[in-house]
């Protein structure tokens, strides 16, 4: 008995199709299972002391009044004890951001820019590191700077508590983006305008 036109095998290519659908969904699916694991596994805890580095009661006395002189918005007494605490533990990132911040309050911007770069350098989780590069970046004008840095922030960030910080850097970008948008527009129309040359 001859097979009528609806009982036919389906078609090689439709059966393909699917097969392959199925498998991208399935590679999409542990893709993004493997990069959060990963991510999970890659970032430290931020709040924790840097291993290595013996903490005195001294350097802890001296942390906990910079701090309190940046709370009361005594950057300039702040920066002092910070340098103090730098002179014999300039390799705790953590120190070299409060730094950073301290000058960019007294806007000192390249300053405070090059003390983010080095907290940066010695861990390249410290996500304050970053936000405190962007924010000094546009301060000197350097606005794809101050992009990148800020994108580095909400990446590392993005498991944080403080999300008025990740909404504050997420508008940062968009105004950034927006800026350079119109300043290569300005050039383009600039350069349009512009007679060619025999």
């Amino acid at each position: 008995m001859a097979l009528t036109e609806s009982h036919k095998r389906p078609d090689k290519h439709s059966h393909y199709l699917k097969v392959s659908i199925s498998l991208l969904v399935i590679i999409g699916i542990s893709g993004w299972l493997l990069n959060s694991w990963m991510i999970k596994s890659v970032t430290p805890n931020l709040t924790v002391k840097p291993v290595g580095i013996p903490v005195s009661n001294e350097l802890d006395t001296n942390f906990s009044k910079a701090v309190s002189l940046m709370q009361q918005r005594e950057y300039a007494q702040a920066s002092l004890v910070w340098e103090q605490i730098l002179l014999s533990n300039s390799t705790i990132p953590e120190v070299n951001v409060n730094m950073g911040f301290s000058l960019y309050e007294l806007g000192k911007y390249e300053a405070a820019r090059d003390f983010f770069i080095t907290a940066m350098e010695q861990n390249s989780f410290q996500a304050n590191a970053y936000y405190g590069l962007a924010i000094s970046s546009e301060r000197i004008g350097d606005i794809k700077g101050a992009m990148g840095a800020m994108k580095s922030y909400i990446h590392l960030a993005q498991n944080e508590q403080n999300v008025s910080y990740l909404r504050k850097a997420r508008s940062a970008v968009w105004e950034w983006e927006t800026q350079l948008s119109e300043l290569r527009e300005q050039k383009e129309s600039i350069s349009a305008e512009l007679p060619e040359s025999d």
